[in-house]
């Protein structure tokens, strides 16, 4: 229980990473795979970053104000994923842009940033296994190349297991229960510090 494995390899216990900056060893130009049924410890993990005064972009399936009133995310821009035309609204077919929107708001930000996209499972259904992994991918070495950081939330029952082999290949894997420690351990700390 409450392990972090990346690329099979594991990094140490929950107690290991309570002592530390950022929540569970987080690191800039790394792309997190977040293993969890519903996106609750990775959106968690985005305010707990954004409160480190990274800048931050939601990428979701999710309505954007939904996003803003339940998240409290006021100041945060919201990309959704949807058919329906609009601003700041992105068709999930054209992942070929969305890449180009990531890196955009990366360079913008002077390489840094966090991006939380929650939809994984939406562009697959539009785009294919392989070609949202071709995706992943390529916003993965973008990120590699710069101090950004992305979120990529994703319930494991929802894909094959040699699909969720391909994706964890070249990420970090998060495990939920882990990550839920350590931020509710934060929390805790930060209300004990304000009596």
């Amino acid at each position: 229980m409450g392990w972090v494995h990346a690329q099979d390899h594991i990094y140490g216990s929950e107690d290991d990473y309570v002592r530390t900056g950022l929540p569970m060893d987080i690191e800039k130009g790394v792309c997190y795979l977040v293993k969890e049924k519903k996106p609750e410890v990775s959106y968690r993990l985005f305010e707990v970053l954004l409160e480190q005064k990274i800048p931050g972009l939601v990428v979701t399936r999710q309505y954007p104000e939904r996003v803003r009133r339940e998240r409290g995310l006021m100041d945060v821009r919201i990309v959704w994923l949807s058919h329906t035309p609009g601003e700041d609204f992105h068709n999930p077919t054209a992942i070929g842009t969305l890449a180009k929107v990531l890196q955009k708001f990366i360079e913008d930000n002077g390489g840094e940033g966090v991006i939380l996209l929650d939809g994984l499972e939406f562009l697959i259904i539009n785009n294919g296994f392989l070609q949202t992994l071709m995706f992943v991918e390529h916003v993965n070495e973008f990120i590699m190349q710069h101090r950004a950081i992305l979120l990529l939330p994703v319930s494991p029952e929802t894909l094959e297991e040699k699909e969720l082999a391909l994706l964890e290949r070249n990420v970090k894997v998060l495990e939920s229960p882990a990550l839920r420690t350590d931020l509710e351990t934060r929390e805790v700390s930060k209300l004990l510090d304000t009596y």
